[in-house]
């Protein structure tokens, strides 16, 4: 029996409203108590049954009529009690569906400097002897093995791309090099005039190798893709750096903001697109914060070094008996001075541009999402600079030894802190099959240094 007919026999409701869980119950309640009064009489001469309530039939009356034969018949042998049909369960309040709690998933990676050594002399070795034309097996020989060390969700990531493929493009990207390389030194409008056809053709370059490296890269089997937007290629890699220098350099944050939401929205893991939700200023405040602490820190180390000369030249005289000495111990100190504020300045560019790289990085993966799924980055200033400054070191001592080391522990830092919070569940996510791309504008870029990554 269902909520509506229980109430509507009870007289609760009507049909067009809807009764609350507890009416429901009562109403049950009431309808069972009912039905288990009720009684039956049967004619014993023609079979005929009806069956009423209980005190429907009077106190002290023996005997009936049946209404079909017209014949009369003692109650107590026709009487009997009608047991209540059992009720359906009452229907449960309905349960709204609790959402899934958000998990953070860290990225790993599982790679060691001992094995990448191993690649990376070989990769090395045979570029040297074939003149790079190994260069094409070499970078997809590297790639597999940083992938297929990332790890994320307990899987790790593939490279697929096929190394003829870069090598057709490494062919074409060498040639370019070489006829550019001869116009520089046979006519300088030659090597202009291709100087200008690269820069036109950058833009180009940057979505073609966008679209081969992300269409050959893939996680759980499912493959990433970009989405090539050329008119807005040309926006943000070529049209607005030229307004760079008319603006003294204040463009310089907007145009980094849109480069990086160009590659950020038009990225995609499968049938899911990458989100972008950074906005100007958060930008404009990580350049002017790192601009204002430069330039006090440089104004400060200027003030007291023309401090420190100019006390060191007032009071040579009382320092020094020889003059001649003197003056050259002077000289001597105020050089030192000048070297040591060189040195300084130079070590404080070099944090803040680390600074910048550091805060860029957590602001663009923080902005990013594909879904509801969002990523963490919480990379620290201090730890990258002090990764970078004892890297370099190292590989100056090791004549270059140990770049598989830096490189190796690098990429693991950087990995460690990065993080997906996922709401929902990765294997819902849908496989695309891209079409094949050229590599052309891949190994072109690699060989004239033109290289875009988040």
């Amino acid at each position: 029996m269902t909520k509506l007919a229980v109430c509507k026999a009870v007289g609760l409701r009507d049909e067009a409203t809807n009764p609350t869980y507890e009416e429901i119950r009562v109403a049950r309640h009431e309808l069972d108590g009912r039905l288990m009064a009720r009684i039956s009489i049967t004619c014993p001469h023609c079979g005929f049954t009806r069956e009423m309530e209980e005190g429907a039939i009077p106190a002290g009356v023996e005997r009936a009529t049946c209404p079909r034969c017209r014949q009369a018949f003692l109650l107590d042998a026709a009487l009997r009690k009608v047991e209540p049909v059992a009720a359906e369960p009452l229907p449960m309040p309905p349960v709204s569906p609790q959402p899934r709690s958000p998990r953070l998933l860290r990225f790993s990676f599982t790679g060691t400097a001992r094995e990448y050594f191993g690649i990376w002399i070989v990769n090395t070795l045979l570029k040297i002897v074939t003149l790079g034309i190994y260069s094409a097996w070499a970078k997809v020989r590297k790639r597999r093995y940083f992938y297929g060390c990332t790890q994320l969700g307990g899987a790790t990531f593939d490279y697929r791309a096929d190394p003829m493929a870069l090598f057709r493009g490494w062919l074409i990207g060498a040639a370019f090099f070489l006829l550019y390389t001869i116009g520089t030194r046979v006519s300088p409008l030659l090597a202009s005039t291709l100087g200008m056809v690269f820069f036109a053709a950058m833009p180009w370059l940057i979505v073609r190798s966008k679209m081969f490296n992300q269409r050959n890269s893939a996680h759980r089997n499912i493959r990433f893709n970009f989405v090539p937007k050329y008119d807005e290629a040309y926006l943000v890699f070529a049209g607005l750096p030229i307004l760079l220098p008319f603006t003294l350099g204040f463009l310089f944050p907007y145009i980094v903001y849109r480069q990086k939401r160009f590659l950020v929205e038009n990225s995609e893991y499968g049938r899911s697109s990458f989100a972008f939700d950074a906005s100007l200023k958060e930008y404009y405040l990580v350049f002017l914060k790192a601009a204002g602490w430069f330039f006090l820190l440089i104004l400060v180390i200027g003030a007291a070094a023309y401090f420190l000369s100019a006390t060191m030249r007032e009071f040579s005289p009382l320092l020094f008996d020889n003059g001649k000495a003197g003056n050259e111990t002077v000289k001597r100190g105020v050089g030192f001075l000048v070297a040591t504020a060189f040195i300084a300045i130079n070590l404080i560019y070099l944090y803040f541009a680390i600074y910048v790289q550091t805060e860029l990085a957590n602001l663009t993966w923080n902005s990013t999402r594909i879904r509801d799924n969002r990523f963490v980055s919480s990379l620290r200033v201090r730890d990258m600079a002090w990764l970078y400054l004892s890297s370099a070191v190292a590989i100056f001592l090791s004549l270059g030894l140990l770049i598989p080391w830096a490189s190796v522990r690098l990429t693991r830092y950087r990995l460690e802190r990065l993080a997906l919070r996922v709401t929902g569940d990765l294997e819902t996510f849908m496989a695309v099959i891209p079409g094949d791309i050229g590599s052309a504008g891949e190994e072109i870029g690699d060989i004239f240094g033109v290289d875009v990554a988040l």
